[in-house]
């Protein structure tokens, strides 16, 4: 029992000195589950927060225990003179320099900005110490790297070097009209300048993170930020702009001569097709096109509108999209935005604010018209909302996601069922880089999921809304029609029909069957009756029951289908 409590000093007098000589009685008690806190020494200090702190107390000289803080004495004043420990070598070791250290290797190396999430991930290669004192979840992760404001800087989800290597004289920060390098301005002289790179080296390629070398010698920090703030990012970069660069072996060169190799399932050489259907471009400019409507009666001008927009149409196409948000424990998934684009004007309709602006608004009539050609990415995640809160139906949609997965099928001989969804901007990637190019996104962007929910709606956070809706009118409908073979085309509609008809569902004790969208019984319709003028209180009134027979007592073990105790009321399949 005294090797054990000798033990447990030993543990705690560590712990303390890699956390500056002061803890709480909370974190210590933690330590019990630590490695290489034994069961007896855990006995040996009580195995309570109460008997840890008497354990504690009984070693005046050793700590100061003031409410629930405890302070190891002298640590302030420790030195390898007067400290047993550091004598022995014991203590000989920083670990969090060795931490510090670590981390500003890695991020010099894949840096000088990360996710911090990815940053993280290279935690596994260190040292046992390096893990314990940098922290092992991401937070504690982050509170570490934000107390070392001497090597890190930290801004949102990412962490760059405070140190980072800087442009050199000759550095680009102005545009042709005297202005700051940003957004597409940005991009195009990146472009312009990793190709003048490449035509100096005589077409010889260049390993990506010497050519990243060379990006940031000649762009500052708040530029690359547009562009690509690490190798991985520049890597991407060049992949938007396939027609230019060519990577082959983690080396980039110019495209020249490029030999006709088979596509892969992340990319495809082909839906390169520029926007040809005359839609306004996407920038500052284009906010007065973008019209946010939260009000019943500002939603029916606004559809009126669109309506006049689609019946100049000479093919009746309109992007849609429709943005949700999970709310709750348990992960209860409700719209939040919805966005109908034309060629002349984009509207965005906050249906978080009033449920009946999908219903009474005329923004259903556009979802289940026949004649109007709806184009959506991945319309299965809204379908079955869609069904089962406000018994809408989309008819005549093009689901760009199937409309990838049948292409993927027709190249590869892959399984319909097997393949793997694909997200939009990575959509963008394959079939229309220069959505990106030609858009102020920046890699942070591209990173993180924006909130749906988040109220009031700024002029800027409105070019983010619409920018898919936006995308897949003005390039992605016209560059996937053009890609789906003749023969596929019946498949095609017939699967676009079926991601958007989820009405049949598989039985299930916890999914409830659908039901049409009711509002509440108590609240009037603010339409009139046509012949009285009196407002129709029963529009959204759910329909009388018929008086339901009085229930019978039978005996459980002989209620059978056939003896009529048990009634089939509905079956769903999926």
């Amino acid at each position: 029992m005294e090797e054990a409590k000798n033990m447990a000093l030993l543990f705690f007098m560590d712990h303390l000195m890699q956390k500056n000589g002061r803890r709480t009685i909370h974190d210590l008690s933690c330590q019990f589950g630590a490695r290489g806190f034994s069961e007896e020494m855990r006995n040996a200090v009580g195995t309570t927060q109460e008997g840890l702190t008497e354990f504690l107390q009984g070693h005046p000289s050793l700590f100061t225990v003031e409410g629930d803080q405890v302070i190891l004495n002298g640590h302030n004043d420790l030195n390898a003179k007067n400290n047993p420990l550091l004598q022995s070598g014991v203590r000989s070791r920083n670990y969090e320099k060795e931490a510090v250290d670590f981390f500003v290797t890695k991020l010099t190396k894949f840096g000088p900005e990360l996710q911090i999430k990815s940053l993280l991930g290279h935690r596994s290669q260190a040292a046992p110490e390096v893990r314990l004192v940098s922290g092992r979840h991401l937070k504690e992760f982050c509170e570490f790297l934000q107390s070392q404001v001497d090597y890190f800087v930290v801004e949102g989800d990412r962490v760059r070097l405070k140190n980072m290597p800087e442009p050199d004289e000759n550095a680009i920060e102005m545009d042709d009209e005297g202005r700051p390098l940003a957004g597409v301005k940005a991009k195009q002289a990146a472009v312009e300048y990793l190709k003048s790179v490449l035509e100096q080296n005589e077409d010889q390629p260049i390993p990506l993170d010497l050519f990243y070398q060379n990006f940031c010698q000649r762009f500052s920090h708040t530029i690359r930020q547009d562009v690509a703030t690490n190798p991985k990012e520049l890597l991407q970069f060049l992949k938007l702009n396939r027609g230019l660069f060519f990577i082959r072996s983690n080396k980039v060169s110019l495209v020249k001569n490029r030999p006709n190799e088979e596509g892969s399932e992340n990319g495809s050489d082909e839906g390169d097709e520029t926007n040809n259907n005359g839609m306004f471009p996407l920038d500052q400019s284009s906010l007065t096109r973008i019209h946010f409507v939260k009000a019943l009666k500002p939603a029916q001008d606004l559809i009126a509108r669109l309506w006049q927009d689609i019946n100049n149409m000479e093919k009746k196409v309109v992007g849609l999209d429709l943005k949700t948000v999970t709310v709750g424990v348990d992960g209860e998934i409700f719209l939040s935005l919805g966005v109908i684009a034309t060629t002349s004007q984009i509207g965005i309709f906050d249906l978080a604010s009033s449920d009946v602006i999908i219903l009474e608004s005329g923004f259903k009539g556009i979802l289940e018209s026949e004649k109007v050609v709806k184009v959506i990415h991945d319309a299965r995640r809204v379908a079955s909302l869609l069904a089962h809160k406000y018994a809408v139906h989309m008819r005549n949609v093009f689901d760009t996601q199937v409309a990838h997965s049948l292409l993927q099928h027709d190249k590869f001989g892959k399984s319909l069922h097997d393949m793997r969804p694909i997200s939009f901007i990575n959509l963008q990637r394959v079939y229309y880089p220069q959505s990106i190019m030609l858009s102020d996104v920046t890699p942070r962007k591209m990173s993180q999921s924006p909130n749906w929910g988040v109220r009031p709606i700024t002029e800027e956070f409105q070019l983010t809304i619409v920018e898919e809706a936006h995308c897949l009118l003005s390039a992605l409908y016209q560059a996937l029609s053009n890609l789906i073979p003749v023969h596929l085309r019946g498949l095609f509609e017939d699967k676009c029909i079926e991601v958007n008809h989820p009405e049949v569902l598989l039985a299930s004790p916890n999914r409830p069957p659908p039901q049409p969208f009711i509002s509440s019984p108590y609240r009037a319709s603010t339409r009139r009756d046509a012949r009285n003028g009196g407002p129709i209180m029963q529009s959204f009134s759910p329909a009388p029951y018929a008086a339901a027979p009085r229930p019978q007592m039978s005996d459980a073990c002989t209620q059978t289908f056939s003896t009529g105790d048990i009634e089939v009321l509905n079956v769903f399949y999926e």
